[in-house]
């Protein structure tokens, strides 16, 4: 009974062994993902639509905004460095999507489509869209938009909007935003429907356009920073943003680029 005793004895010891070498591992497994996750120490790589006043090039070519102002801050809060490619909407979506860019801003709108191939940090900001026309045109309403031509920049929010509301309208389609503005300016399109913000200050800084906003914002969009699928980053920068959030960088911004 006493050898059948120390043999049980033994055996249970090599199995609480066992098992303790397994939690180890498994503890060990955790806590090299959670640093694999980490972003302190990283450099990321991170493509943006030239779009004001989020992310623009001022007048001594250096890019400035909203959205490079935050990743600044999320950057110094989280520990990591990021070198930023500007591209147009249409070609960032693309490239987030094929995980050439760790993030894509410029006011990206968060939509269940774009969620499909993507993923978003949680919003920091919600707009909506609205149509722009020149002072002296008399166009009023939606409704006059009918048979009219309406610019907007390629795969944006705007895009997708007018391409589903304003079936009776001509919908010219632009690269990028100025363009779209010029054209409107020149009388060569009678409306731009563009969120928001952008709209508002693009109206105050450039005041010869006689450009104005028109009719009523639409349901207001989230806004927030678009992320390869499956990001690893995406808890660090969600809690970064909500410090920011709660510290009031993020209202200092709104108050310095977006409350025009």
């Amino acid at each position: 009974m006493m050898f059948s005793s120390k043999i049980k004895k033994a055996v249970l010891a090599g199995v609480c062994a066992i098992v303790a070498v397994s939690m180890l591992g498994g503890c060990g497994s955790s806590s090299s993902s959670g640093d694999s996750a980490s972003l302190k120490g990283k450099e990321l790589k991170v493509g943006t639509g030239i779009y004001a006043p989020f992310s623009f090039k001022d007048q001594d070519g250096k890019l400035v905004g909203f959205d490079v102002d935050l990743l600044d801050a999320l950057a110094k809060k989280c520990g990591f460095t990021y070198k930023i490619t500007p591209t147009e909407y249409d070609n960032l979506f693309m490239s987030i999507s094929n995980g050439e860019y760790d993030i894509g801003m410029g006011q990206v709108c968060i939509t269940d489509e774009r969620k499909k191939k993507m993923d978003f940090t949680e919003p920091y900001a919600h707009a909506g869209l609205q149509f722009i026309v020149k002072k002296d045109s008399g166009i009023t309403s939606i409704d006059q938009l009918k048979s009219k031509k309406i610019a907007v920049e390629k795969g944006t929010a705007a895009h997708k909007y007018v391409t589903e509301h304003c079936k009776d309208s001509e919908i010219v389609v632009f690269p990028q935003i100025s363009a779209a503005f010029l054209e409107v300016e020149q009388g060569k399109a009678d409306a731009l429907m563009q969120d928001k913000p952008n709209a508002a200050y693009y109206i105050k800084k450039h005041p010869e356009s006689n450009l104005m906003l028109m009719g009523n914002e639409t349901d207001k969009i989230p806004d927030g920073f678009a992320l390869v699928k499956n990001s690893p980053y995406k808890a660090e920068l969600d809690k970064a943003l909500k410090e920011l959030q709660d510290d009031g960088t993020i209202k200092k911004l709104e108050d310095k680029w977006l409350n025009v």
